[in-house]
């Protein structure tokens, strides 16, 4: 993981946004509990693993970047505790996989009232559910999440006789935190403009290393080289980078299509930093210049985008921005004849038989 410190803006920001969820749940329902786990690493092959990629939402409330972890929430009326439960210190794993914070140091550098071994999950998970009101997690996310729950609530209602209950009601806690992550802070506006600055001089490397001739996977690896030397952790999403008829496959992979002089290359890449992704789409002649029908549907595709941008403020659906785009990419197709006017009877009809698509 990438080491933090207690002084860490991130960890200051993720702090705030705990005391804003509990602000949410006690407003809601007045008290309960939260439990969210992160992401497991996933094998690759033999002893080899994916590239790990934490939880969002997880990583949103806690900024701990590590495999296995789980935060738990109590939240009272008038107040909150919040605690991790994550990897032990392990040296000898350590020398093979890397630096693990463990549960003595996460207090302090996470601000956090307490932290536990995950080997503890299992006993600590019904304490903390007795006679809670309600139980915030992720509804019918995972079967194996979902049977962990149900057995900590069997075991809480096992002490029934003695007073004790589980919770009574199941809350969605991505609900919540779905809509908080809506509204950035100042530290992520930043992190995603840096994310955005990143890829956009990704792409013009790409761009000026374009040449007939030239492979996808050549064009693919000059992102990647400048994604990582730039300080990107990964590429947001699978790159494409696609030459001639493959710019039409929505989701090409970059292979090995020579780029071919006249032809239009497709980049649609971005980067993730800190856990925010870029996405930026181009498309451009492979040997510098347009020709004048290429150009036409250039001017068309952008004229849409402005037009997109233009709807794009407050006050304004999520479908709007798209909806201005879709109005003047038809419109151009017409314009350009792709499109017979005798064929649709209008603007308005085309749209409606779906003709950008």
């Amino acid at each position: 993981m990438n080491r933090l410190s207690s002084h860490n803006p991130q960890v200051a920001a993720c702090q705030q946004r705990r005391t804003r969820l509990a602000q949410l749940i006690q407003a809601k329902s007045g008290s309960g509990v939260v439990i969210l786990s992160t992401a497991e690493e996933k094998a690759r092959n033999r002893d080899s693993d994916f590239p790990y990629r934490h939880d969002s939402d997880f990583f949103y409330l806690t900024g701990f970047d590590e495999p296995g972890a789980t935060l738990v929430m109590l939240i009272q009326k008038t107040s909150f505790e919040t605690y991790l439960f994550c990897r032990p210190k392990d040296l000898e794993r350590e020398i093979w996989d890397g630096f693990r914070l463990g549960p003595e140091a996460a207090p302090d550098i996470l601000h956090l009232d307490a932290a536990y071994s995950s080997q503890e999950l299992n006993q600590r998970l019904p304490e903390f559910l007795a006679n809670q009101s309600a139980i915030y997690i992720r509804l019918a996310s995972n079967a194996q999440s979902d049977r962990q729950i149900r057995e900590w609530m069997g075991q809480v209602r096992q002490q029934a006789r003695s007073g004790t209950n589980p919770p009574e009601v199941f809350h969605d806690i991505d609900a919540l935190v779905h809509e908080m992550r809506l509204l950035k802070g100042p530290e992520e506006i930043e992190t995603m403009r840096q994310a955005a600055a990143i890829s956009a001089e990704a792409h013009i490397r790409a761009m000026r290393s374009c040449k007939p001739g030239k492979r996808e996977y050549q064009l693919e690896a000059e992102l990647l080289h400048e994604f990582r030397y730039r300080g990107s952790q990964s590429v947001a999403y699978n790159s494409i980078v696609a030459a001639g008829a493959n710019t039409c496959v929505l989701h090409h992979r970059a292979g090995s299509a020579e780029l071919l002089d006249g032809e239009l290359c497709l980049i649609d890449a971005g980067c993730e930093l800190n856990g925010y992704a870029s996405d930026i789409t181009r498309t451009f002649p492979i040997n510098g210049r347009y020709s004048a029908s290429q150009r036409a549907l250039y001017d068309i595709t952008l004229a849409a985008q402005e037009a997109a941008v233009l709807e794009t403020r407050p006050g304004k659906t999520f479908i709007d921005p798209h909806n201005a785009a879709v109005r003047v990419l038809t419109q151009g197709l017409l314009d350009e004849k792709l499109i017979k006017l005798s064929d649709v009877g209008s603007l308005d009809n085309a749209i409606e038989l779906g003709a950008p698509n």
